[in-house]
């Protein structure tokens, strides 16, 4: 027996689908085989009873002795009917659990291939937040200084070393620059929020 690696440790009882369906399909072909000699055997039974009606029929046998061949043939028929029922019923058994164990190996490999998605989906996820984190970085640096120059500006208007016109066309650039920075800013926060949920997964 096999560990599954997902399998709980205590399961000593667990075998890998794939070793299951191994074995059945090495027991299915040797009762397959046995099954076609089976029905073999009982057609030539009926053969044989068959011709032993025709026996009688021609008087090569008399009554008496028809009758005892006929219930040998017919015990033998008898015991291959049982043995036949049998193994139909493993068949039936060896088909119920390929199916299961088919289905365990789809369920597997829908979860493996789902499990590489995500990894997937981790992976991209990581480089365009590390890409998307420095882009942020970098506007916040932006607004920094936008808001130093903003200072030094006012500085420049108490000392009159700068135009009131001047003054108001600096402003207004600034403040213009600040709202389109809040706007990229609020999509990038936005994006690596939904990045980080899919990192978290």
């Amino acid at each position: 027996m096999s560990h599954h690696e997902g399998s709980p440790p205590e399961d000593a009882y667990y075998v890998d689908p794939k070793e299951m369906l191994s074995q059945y399909s090495v027991e299915w072909i040797s009762l397959r085989k046995s099954y076609d000699e089976i029905k073999k055997q009982l057609l030539d039974v009926q053969e044989e009873l068959t011709r032993l009606d025709r026996r009688l029929e021609t008087g090569e046998i008399t009554d008496g002795e028809h009758i005892i061949l006929y219930k040998e043939k017919w015990s033998e028929s008898t015991q291959i009917v049982q043995v036949k029922r049998e193994v139909e019923s493993r068949l039936y058994e060896i088909q119920r659990e390929i199916r299961a164990a088919n289905k365990q190996l789809k369920k597997a490999e829908e979860e493996r291939r789902r499990r590489e998605r995500m990894e997937e989906e981790r992976s991209h996820a990581m480089i365009e937040w590390m890409s998307l984190k420095q882009g942020f970085d970098l506007v916040s640096a932006r607004r920094e200084e936008i808001n130093t120059e903003s200072d030094r500006l006012e500085v420049q208007r108490r000392n009159g070393s700068i135009s009131d016109e001047e003054y108001r066309e600096t402003r207004i650039e600034h403040i213009q620059q600040l709202a389109e920075l809040s706007t990229v800013e609020s999509d990038v926060k936005r994006r690596l929020a939904e990045l980080l949920q899919i990192i978290r997964k």
